[in-house]
């Protein structure tokens, strides 16, 4: 799975919008969405503004702690 959506879904599965993420981070609304879509590529320093808006640690999306997560929010949907 890319970083984008990683994020993404990180972001939808706990309840925030983008433009708050957007906001937060100082990026510009529609560089963000297409950040989100795979438009457009995430800057170093982009990414860490956004993990610092999450309050997740900058290896979060890259290690199995984001698989570990994802995957105990979809046991306790079901």
């Amino acid at each position: 799975m890319k970083i984008n959506n990683r994020i993404r879904q990180y972001i939808e599965n706990n309840g925030l919008k983008f433009g708050f993420v957007a906001e937060r981070s100082s990026i510009d609304d529609s560089k963000f969405s297409r950040m989100m879509t795979d438009q457009q590529a995430i800057k170093t320093d982009e990414y860490e503004k956004i993990c610092k808006v999450l309050e997740v640690p900058t290896s979060y999306f890259f290690d199995d702690q984001f698989l570990e997560t994802k995957n105990k929010q979809e046991q306790e949907a079901i």
